[in-house]
């Protein structure tokens, strides 16, 4: 059987006429090479099928060119985003991704970090578990932390505090003062900025909003759905798209229709959002920007963390009280 022999950076610079050095820089992101030789470059490469040696490299350079990142709960939709945004980030600087799971246990989180880094990894991106803390400067490589403004040795995050404000003026505007709020974990740092955030608003404005606190998934939000008195509340807001997604279906189930009895809204924009009926009324977090920013601090590109601002996406599930869900049974 015939082998196919991989292709060389040598070969690419032999093809189009440029040194090795451009070529090497262009697929690793660095140096000064022109956005448009070095879209030729990649495109060279790819059609040639070119894979870097990483293994040769590592013995030349004694670094691994693998990040580790790990993450609270991999089944948790959110998570594989972010471990989405974070490849491709990695891919534009050369350099591969290996994932860990800490399966919301703390134990299992100290022994994925201790794993990574004795497999060799350059630096590592963690978003924590709950009720957790990392220490950086405690571990031989380079650490990013991703959570929260509140978060010690914070690097990068959503501005969950101002999420949780827009999504409270926005059910104030549309002249709701009955609030639910799914406040989802008390021990999440995250979860409890987003909902502070909603209080500060609600509370200026004289409302006091009544808070159930749960886990973070669509089965608490169908329990929450199922069992509380819908009847005195004209909104709810979800500290979570999950929680959010897991209530509408229950309380459809009930009867209820949104947002015509009660205006729903969620945090994080997942792709369920967008497809659950009505569409989800949330705050969109810029993933990419999060995870760009965590990859260049352990890559020494950047040495301040940094706090990248949410965008409210207003859909179908929020809209002005109707006459029933205030109170007058006897509505049309």
């Amino acid at each position: 059987m015939s082998e196919t022999r991989p292709s060389s950076i040598r070969e690419i610079a032999d093809r189009l006429g440029v040194s090795t050095a451009t070529v090497s820089n262009a697929l690793r992101g660095k140096g000064r090479v022109s956005p448009a030789l070095a879209l030729q470059i990649r495109a060279e490469a790819e059609t040639l099928g070119y894979v870097p040696d990483h293994a040769a490299r590592a013995l030349r350079t004694g670094k691994s060119n693998t990040i580790g990142l790990l993450v609270p709960n991999i089944g948790q939709p959110l998570f594989p985003a972010f471990a989405q945004a974070i490849e491709r980030a990695a891919k534009q600087r050369g350099l591969a991704v290996l994932i860990g799971d800490s399966e919301g246990d703390p134990a299992q989180q100290d022994f994925e970090i201790r794993n990574m880094i004795a497999r060799g990894v350059d630096a590592l991106i963690i978003i924590p578990t709950r009720g957790t803390t990392v220490m950086p400067q405690s571990f031989s490589v380079p650490v990013a932390i991703i959570d929260s403004a509140a978060t010690a040795g914070n690097i990068a995050a959503s501005d969950h505090r101002e999420g949780g404000r827009k999504i409270a003026r926005h059910l104030i505007e549309l002249g709701h003062d009955r609030l639910l709020v799914l406040a989802g974990p008390e021990n999440s740092l995250v979860a409890r900025e987003r909902v502070e955030g909603m209080c500060e608003i609600f509370v200026s404005a004289g409302i006091q909003p009544t808070l159930k606190y749960s886990d973070a998934t669509l089965e608490a939000g169908g329990v929450l759905g199922r069992e509380l008195d819908l009847s005195r509340f004209t909104a709810c807001a979800a500290a979570y798209d999950a929680l959010a997604i897991g209530f509408a279906l229950a309380v459809r189930d009930r009867g209820y229709s949104i947002p015509q009895d009660i205006s729903l809204t969620g945090f994080d924009d997942l792709m369920w959002a967008q497809i659950v009926s009505p569409p989800l009324t949330t705050v969109r977090q810029d993933l990419e920007a999060v995870a760009t920013h965590a990859l260049s601090f352990v890559t020494g590109e950047a040495d301040a963390s940094r706090i990248f601002p949410t965008d409210l996406v207003v859909r179908q599930s929020t809209a002005r009280p109707s006459a029933f869900s205030q109170g007058d049974k006897n509505a049309e």
